[in-house]
């Protein structure tokens, strides 16, 4: 196939890197993962939070979460640990009941390893998710690097985990290309010299991606193969 437009534009070419984000890019896991809030809520004896107000608190790591759902609930944050426990055995006995893949999730791979583009998976999920979840949807040997939110001492915004998959194969960060739905992998991708591409179907956490100055914003992973 014929360089994409996009690629084409910033690359004079393929990227020399891709890093893609999980939730709310690759998978639609708000209704695993709340799901495990809503256990959480109620063994503390809380209302229950459901998936439409937990899609708008994904996006920033499981314990931003937590605290989130606490706060709402007004119950006490001391109880973070005890209900980071629940949510963790919950989340990890019903990992992918309800989670999807995206549209084109396959084809941008496919795409990808054919004309031979490292790939990153980089999440700020648990890594202890993560594999399970690509072994799921048969991806995981798509990616070259498996990065979770405590893979690295830093995760996104940080450019660490960025950097630390492109500096291990000496791809130039501006031949590199983050693809995200929010303003977290746009600052990760920002502070590591990476062009960024963001999902508007993703977890923005009422930002609204057009204010933010992503290289592009698309409706649909495709139009990066176009």
């Amino acid at each position: 196939m014929k360089t994409p437009k996009y690629f084409s534009t910033w690359f004079e070419g393929w990227p020399e890197l891709v890093c893609l984000d999980l939730d709310g890019t690759l998978v639609d896991s708000v209704p695993d993962i709340a799901g495990a809030v809503d256990a959480f809520l109620s063994e503390l004896g809380a209302p229950l939070a459901g998936e439409a107000l937990v899609r708008s608190w994904v996006g920033f790591g499981s314990a931003k979460l937590i605290e989130q759902a606490l706060s709402w609930a007004d119950i006490d944050p001391n109880k973070h640990e005890e209900a980071y426990r629940i949510f963790l055995m919950h989340y990890h006995a019903h990992l992918t009941d309800k989670t999807a893949l995206y549209p084109n999730v396959k084809a941008l791979l496919k795409a990808f390893k054919h004309h031979n583009v490292p790939v990153a998976l980089i999440t700020n999920k648990p890594s202890v998710f993560v594999k399970p979840l690509m072994d799921h949807f048969e991806l995981t040997e798509q990616f070259g690097w498996l990065l979770g939110g405590d893979t690295l001492e830093e995760k996104k915004p940080s450019a660490m985990p960025l950097l630390h998959c492109s500096e291990s194969i000496e791809a130039l960060p501006e031949n590199c290309l983050m693809i995200g739905d929010s303003i977290t992998d746009f600052n990760a991708a920002k502070n590591a010299g990476f062009k960024c591409a963001l999902v508007t179907y993703g977890y923005h956490q009422g930002v609204d991606l057009t204010t933010l100055g992503a290289d592009a914003i698309i409706d649909d992973l495709a139009e990066l193969l176009v």
